[in-house]
């Protein structure tokens, strides 16, 4: 099997991070295109992974994203020349128009409602060959292409198939054994589908704070630069070592969609305030299925801080969260597993 990955985001690369060692650990020949995106280049690095960089020119904007869809596009094309690739898979719009001129199958996944991100939908899920979402995604009927699993892209990598937390984290943030930690997730909501869209503010990110010192430790996890009263709570563990302090943390605030998720599975409970708030079924469903989260629109921030003094003053907060997260857990697929059979079926004709 010959596959190609298109990651624009370093939460593509810890989807697939799994499934692609499961095909080279099986023989299978992978490729990989990055884009410059936040700190996907350098977890990739990490990883040992070999990779071909699409670099960012220019800030960001629909135009620029636009360029880098086209290169990424020619770079997939080119890289089939020689010999065509079974697969070519992503979260992207270029795999799809690169597969219908090479002559392989398209598989894009998405977790996000198609209304949310209409661009993406609009331009990629035509071209695509296989839209894969969870399955509170159904609604949307995209027709014999769509497929659908139990679960949520973080369970790719956040299973407890898949990830065990390192308790050596503690160390690293200089939190002592009993002591409560929190996080705070800043996002800068500059990709095309956060145009118009709003989330934590400066102001509200230091009540949040004020409130939550009173409490324990706090850090910040920012994705651009923060006020400079608030450089002080930076996180300044390595990348590849979120998930850990995700994991032990206490409370994780913010206004991250993917956050958010990524703490409810690993049953941390989760406070999430933007403007895409009851727009998004996967985070709609953690939230009023399984009770692993809470959003809150940017106008009702007063009601995001009430909930924040009631959980606050919970002893037994991240135990309820744990018998929620089993339940979850029971109900969902690992999914690095069900991709890699997906591949294979899909591959051999039987999809």
């Amino acid at each position: 099997m010959r596959v190609l990955f298109d990651l624009l985001h370093p939460a593509h690369y810890h989807l697939f991070k799994h499934v692609i060692s499961g095909l080279v650990d099986g023989g299978h020949e992978v490729e990989i295109i990055a884009r410059q995106k936040d700190c996907l280049a350098e977890l990739l690095a990490r990883s040992g992974f070999e990779y071909r960089l699409i670099p960012r020119r220019g800030g960001g904007g629909l135009f620029v994203l636009g360029v880098e869809t086209i290169r990424a596009t020619l770079k997939a094309i080119r890289l089939s020349l020689g010999k065509r690739f079974d697969l070519m898979v992503g979260t992207s719009i270029s795999v799809g128009p690169a597969a219908r001129v090479t002559g392989s199958k398209s598989i894009i996944f998405e977790e996000d409602d198609a209304k949310a991100v209409p661009v993406y939908a609009r331009l990629g899920y035509p071209f695509a060959h296989y839209v894969v979402t969870p399955k509170c995604l159904e609604f949307e009927g995209h027709g014999k292409k769509h497929i659908t699993y139990p679960g949520y892209h973080e369970l790719a990598y956040l299973h407890p198939n898949r990830f065990t937390p390192e308790k050596g984290i503690l160390k690293e943030l200089g939190v002592e054994k009993e002591e409560r930690y929190f996080l705070v997730r800043l996002v800068a909501l500059r990709a095309h589908h956060d145009i118009g869209e709003k989330g934590i503010g400066t102001e509200q990110a230091k009540m949040i704070i004020e409130k939550l010192s009173g409490y324990g430790r706090v850090f910040i996890s920012a994705e651009s630069t923060v006020d400079p009263g608030l450089e002080k709570y930076l996180l300044r563990t390595p990348v590849d070592k979120i998930f850990d302090v995700l994991a032990f943390a206490d409370i994780v605030i913010g206004d991250s969609q993917t956050m958010t998720a990524e703490a409810a599975v690993l049953g941390t409970p989760a406070l999430r305030c933007n403007t895409f708030v009851g727009r998004l079924a996967y985070l709609e469903e953690l939230e009023h299925k399984y009770g692993l989260t809470r959003g809150f629109l940017p106008k009702d921030f007063e009601g995001l801080m009430a909930e924040l003094d009631g959980w606050l003053g919970q002893d037994d907060l991240k135990e309820q969260w744990e018998q929620k997260r089993q339940k979850m857990l029971d109900e969902c697929v690992d999914l690095t597993d069900w991709i890699l059979v997906l591949f294979d079926k899909l591959v051999k004709g039987a999809g």
